[in-house]
């Protein structure tokens, strides 16, 4: 009860009631703490919660999916498969092609289902007179086909219908006769939809295979497949051959007209221009004549440069150059003429001058020396008359190049266009060869009857049905169910979050403690008469009321609340019988106590103990009857120790005007000196105003929802609407949980057999 209005409402006495203190309970540390408590991870365990809660529903589904899987499964008409193995190797060389090619497996698939090679089976295995070939429906595809067919023609004729507006105007447009399929076209569709060709990786093997519904002809049929597919790839290559052979004689005889028509423009090219050429027409004379003079020249000017230079030495050097030295007969007259010298200085030491041999000595010398002198000579004139010769023969050689050089620039535009037409022959003569080549390679071909494809593993008559796979489709059934079922409960899960179930929910919603959970019980759920729990150990109920009154008991750090108001949201929340069976478990530790049914609109107390509800709180509050105390008529004793009522009395006319007025006050003052608590069972709060009030006289309240049922916008409007009148609430009570709303770990001081479901 707040200050103020102990204040205002009870400091007189009245009507000889004693007024009584105020208490001043400051809130408990556990409703700060979930005000500001982060949300918790999700757990594993919240995932099997919600699985084990809707179980029926994972159950149902994966029941309905076996059986319908059952149903087609055995109602299907059973399908054999037979496999061949075939290798495609790489492609022999084309013959259009220079340097050849390789094969295209993804163009060898789409052959390997083509209308053409199904057209070929179908024409080689009679299967048009077969009458087991085309497939029959079984009852499930024909009941399936009743049921869509007239929606999907329906369909068609509506879109049918847009179309024809459209195309109204066009006229069709066809190109060459139209041909009509001699095959019927079931037949060869059919074929292709049990085809199944699948290549193995990383290797040139591929599978044929085909389902249908006899197994001769899964058998036939993937046999004559393979076979037929060499025989067309065969056919293929021989008619390639033949256009190729044919268009290469065509261009064969084109080219050597070509090659007639070059030669024939060279010559007269050449012929016209007076122009020679050596080497089949590679080198011009002009050209050879201008290579040979230009060597010449290199030549003559290196043979100049040589004479040049030893005419300079000589020239500066005089004899004293060692090209004259070097001279062999030179060296020879020197030598003898130092011979000479030397005997005439060895008989100079022993004899005069007049000596005979002396002067005949003398004479050599001075002969000898006049012949190296003109020798000397000589070899000096012959060097100059080299270097003349040799500059006189390079300037003849340069005024040649230079005259031939003139003529091969006026020619040289001759030259290039003869050199362009010999090109363009040359490179017809080597087309030539190269069509010739593949010309006689044709005809090999031609006569070959080899293939790149070949059959490596033929196909096996079944002996067993290919579908249905019933041990696979029941283990399907079974992951496909579950996968399915608890996807749908996850899936509900999520759409269905409009009520609370879990003190979790509770406690993450609204931020407030969760005083208790009151088990699911039938004998609870009494629409007129609320049931009063025994106590008794073993009764999960009672231990559950006796939790919550202990949650009650310390809810404050000084001393536990006096009075406590009892209400919920909304109707049938159970909250009466809450109300009566927390008052029954808090006599056990607070002692005496009394319980108000301020419920004035609907009152059902009475009911719980069978007592005369003539005159009760709403007598007392319209002054019809005075308070007495115990020995009044107000206060009523009960079956249960230390437990009295206050009944509602009868129904008012005006019940928010009785509850808002000062003797509701007194009469709390007053009840607070008899009794250790008092108990007010309230009416709902949406809607009227009398727990509104009564919530602020009160000194906590005790919300009261039910699990499963009270919507969390219900109880988020009650919370607001407290905590707008600044009510102390206390927490909140989640009556009627089941089994399968709880939380596994959560709340373990109740055990999950104690609730039923």
């Amino acid at each position: 009860m707040n200050n103020d209005e102990n204040k205002n409402g009870g400091s007189k006495q009245q009507n000889g009631i004693t007024p009584y203190a105020p208490i001043n309970i400051p809130p408990s540390p556990y409703i700060r703490y979930i005000e500001h408590e982060p949300e918790k991870e999700v757990h594993l365990r919240d995932y099997l919660n919600v699985i084990l809660r809707r179980k029926w529903v994972v159950l149902i589904f994966l029941i309905s999916v076996i059986v319908t899987t059952a149903i087609f499964t055995f109602t299907m008409i059973p399908v054999y498969q037979s496999t061949a193995v075939i290798k495609i190797e790489k492609g022999t060389p084309s013959i259009l092609s220079l340097n050849g090619s390789n094969v295209n497996y993804d163009t060898q698939y789409e052959i390997l289902k083509s209308r053409s090679l199904a057209a070929m089976v179908v024409k080689n295995l009679n299967l048009t007179e077969n009458k087991n070939f085309l497939p029959v429906k079984s009852k499930t595809e024909k009941l399936l086909n009743t049921i869509f067919d007239p929606v999907i023609s329906a369909t068609s004729h509506l879109f049918s219908f847009f179309d024809s507006k459209d195309n109204a105007n066009k006229k069709p447009v066809t190109k060459g006769p139209i041909i009509k399929e001699k095959i019927p076209r079931k037949y060869i569709n059919t074929l292709i939809k049990g085809l199944g060709v699948t290549p193995v990786k990383k290797s040139q093997l591929v599978k044929i295979s085909f389902e249908s519904q006899r197994p001769d002809i899964a058998f036939n049929v993937a046999n004559a497949l393979a076979e037929t597919y060499i025989e067309y790839d065969l056919k293929s290559r021989i008619d390639s051959t033949k256009e190729g052979r044919t268009f290469l004689q065509q261009q064969i005889e084109e080219m050597k007209k070509k090659i007639e028509n070059s030669e024939k423009a060279i010559n007269k090219f050449a012929s016209r221009n007076k122009l020679i050429f050596l080497d089949n027409g590679k080198v011009s004379l002009q050209n050879k004549d201008l290579t040979r003079i230009a060597n010449d020249l290199n030549a003559a000017k290196t043979r100049r440069l040589g004479k040049e230079a030893l005419y300079k030495e000589i020239k500066e050097l005089g004899t004293e150059s060692t090209a004259i030295s070097n001279n062999s007969l030179i060296q020879g007259l020197q030598k003898e003429l130092a011979s000479l010298k030397s005997k005439y200085l060895d008989l100079s030491r022993n004899f005069t001058p007049d000596y005979p041999e002396i002067i005949h000595l003398k004479t050599r010398i001075t002969a000898l020396q006049d012949t190296i002198k003109q020798e000397m000579d000589n070899f000096i004139k012959s060097v100059e008359s080299d270097y003349n010769a040799a500059l006189k023969q390079e300037n003849n050689l340069k005024r040649e190049f230079a005259l031939l050089q003139k003529k091969k620039i006026n020619s040289q535009g001759l030259e290039t266009t003869y050199n362009i037409l010999t090109s363009e022959l040359e490179l017809n003569k080597g087309l030539l060869n190269d069509l010739l080549k593949r010309y006689n390679e044709t005809g090999v071909a031609e006569s070959s009857k080899a293939t790149s494809i070949q059959i490596i593993d033929r196909a096996l008559y079944p002996n067993a049905p290919y579908k249905p796979n019933k041990q696979l489709n029941f283990l399907l059934s079974i992951v496909f169910g579950l996968m399915g079922g608890i996807g749908l409960v996850f899936l509900m899960e999520y759409f269905d979050n409009t009520t609370i179930r879990t003190a979790h929910e509770v406690e993450k919603e609204t931020h407030l403690p969760t005083l208790g959970m009151i088990p699911f019980q039938k004998e609870l759920k009494t629409e007129n008469r609320p049931m009063i729990v025994q106590y008794d150990p073993a009764n999960p109920i009672a231990e559950a009321f006796r939790s919550i009154s202990t949650f009650i008991y310390l809810s404050s750090s000084s001393k536990p609340p006096k009075s406590i108001l009892v209400t919920s949201p909304v109707e049938k929340e159970g909250k009466t019988t809450i109300c009566v069976n927390i008052a029954s478990a808090l006599t056990e530790s607070l002692g005496k106590g009394i319980i108000i049914d301020a419920d004035l609109r609907k009152p059902r107390i009475h009911h719980s103990f069978q007592l005369d509800n003539e005159t009760g709180l709403s007598t007392y509050l319209s002054g019809n009857t005075e308070f007495e105390g115990l020995d009044g008529e107000l206060i009523k004793p009960t079956g249960v120790k230390g437990l009295s009522i206050m009944t509602s009395g009868p129904v008012p006319p005006n019940p928010s005007e009785l509850l808002l007025s000062s003797r509701m006050k007194d009469l709390l003052t007053a009840l607070y000196t008899m009794y250790n608590f008092v108990i007010i069972d309230a009416a709902p709060i949406l809607g009227m105003s009398d727990s509104v009030f009564l919530s602020t006289v009160a000194d906590g309240t005790i919300l009261v929802v039910k699990a499963g049922e009270t919507p969390r916008s219900v109880i988020e409007e009650s919370k607001r609407i407290l905590n707008s009148v600044h009510a102390s609430l206390l927490g909140v009570v989640l009556n009627g949980v089941k089994m399968d709303n709880l939380k596994y770990g959560y709340y373990s001081s109740y055990a999950s057999s104690y609730f039923k479901k």
